[in-house]
């Protein structure tokens, strides 16, 4: 065999990322190309209109059921909204962003697990140790605050509190729930983080990388990709008052901060779900979902209170996950050595 010969045997080494990647840029790596990118987005692209079309036979079979004279619920009626079976839906949507997000990474990367962490899976200690956390750290500060806020005479929800107030104003005692509460708890509790869940992986988490696979330094990667998402996430929740908005941009903005400090979604969504955990929870036990879900405004206190302790549990969630030395780096899986012929005696070494 010539020496030419054995040189094309030999297959090309495997391609190395150019240096160590963080979580914002996780899908730059060996295998990335610059049309790598279309391919998770076409996945997503795909995945939505997936849905679409689901709905859309949904539709179809709810006007169709009605005019064969069955009595259905409105599903575009608050009432729905508000009920069992309407927050299940909208939970069970929302958290269709998981595999969306999954699916897209491993178009683009070929290892659908680094949405969830540097490390290519979820690291279960974080997530679950992160959710206990928050909920130590934001009950106590969520009802300490309202507490607070009407003893100084500020109504929680300001003078136009509606359903609720008069609880705000003579204290948490007694509560109110509301109809069929047991249902919705069991919903809430069930589903509520997976919805959490499905808008982290979307925004902190295919986007986010998605946006970083684009962008070649470190610094873009990291501030770009956040501020893009951060104002998706806000303006995602519809129409509401410039107070309302800063309040979820900086919770978006906060949970990037997370994503990238931690290598990971986990801390990102326990914060997430402990958050929507506490607002249901709260809303239910004073009859005040329907109130919470289509609310579109908050006082200035109210948000600037809000946004506070969103900051402070995050800065507590940080300090506690970093305590546990997250990996911050993806870690690349080792190929094994390629075989290659021995010149000496014309076997492979």
């Amino acid at each position: 065999m010539t020496d030419a010969m054995m040189l094309d045997a030999v297959p090309p080494p495997a391609a190395t990322a150019d240096a160590p990647r963080e979580y914002p840029q996780a899908l730059r790596g060996p295998r990335h190309r610059w049309w790598r990118p279309l391919l998770g987005l076409g996945v997503i692209v795909a995945g939505l209109a997936v849905v679409t079309g689901a709905l859309l036979l949904c539709v179809l079979g709810f006007v169709v059921a009605e005019s064969m004279g069955a009595e259905l619920p409105d599903p575009a009626s608050d009432a729905f909204l508000v009920s069992p079976a309407g927050m299940l839906v909208t939970n069970l949507g929302l958290a269709l962003g998981i595999p969306l997000a999954l699916a897209a990474t491993w178009a683009q990367a070929g290892r659908a697990g680094l949405v969830s962490s540097v490390l290519g899976r979820v690291r279960w200690r974080l997530l679950l140790g992160g959710l206990g956390l928050a909920l130590l750290l934001l009950v106590p500060l969520t009802v300490g605050a309202d507490l607070l806020l009407t003893q100084l005479g500020f109504p929680a929800g300001g003078e136009d509190a509606g359903a609720g107030s008069s609880a705000d104003e003579t204290g948490p005692w007694p509560l109110t729930p509301a109809s069929g509460w047991i249902a919705l708890s069991i919903v809430i509790l069930l589903t509520t983080p997976l919805q959490s869940a499905g808008e982290e992986y979307f925004f902190r988490g295919w986007l986010s990388q998605w946006i970083g696979s684009w962008l070649r330094w470190r610094w873009l990667a990291v501030v770009v990709p956040a501020l893009v998402t951060g104002l998706l996430f806000a303006l995602a929740h519809g129409a509401q008052s410039p107070w309302l908005f800063a309040d979820r941009l900086v919770f978006g903005l906060l949970a990037s901060l997370l994503v990238w400090r931690t290598g990971g979604l986990e801390i990102a969504v326990a914060m997430h779900a402990a958050n929507n955990l506490l607002a249901f929870g709260l809303a239910i036990a004073y009859d005040r979902l329907e109130e919470s879900l289509l609310i579109t405004e908050i006082p200035p206190l109210d948000g600037a209170v809000s946004i506070a302790i969103t900051i402070l549990t995050g800065m507590v969630l940080l300090w506690w996950a970093r305590r546990h030395s997250p990996d911050l780096v993806v870690t690349d899986p080792v190929r094994p050595e390629p075989m290659r012929p021995d010149p000496a005696n014309g076997e492979t070494a």
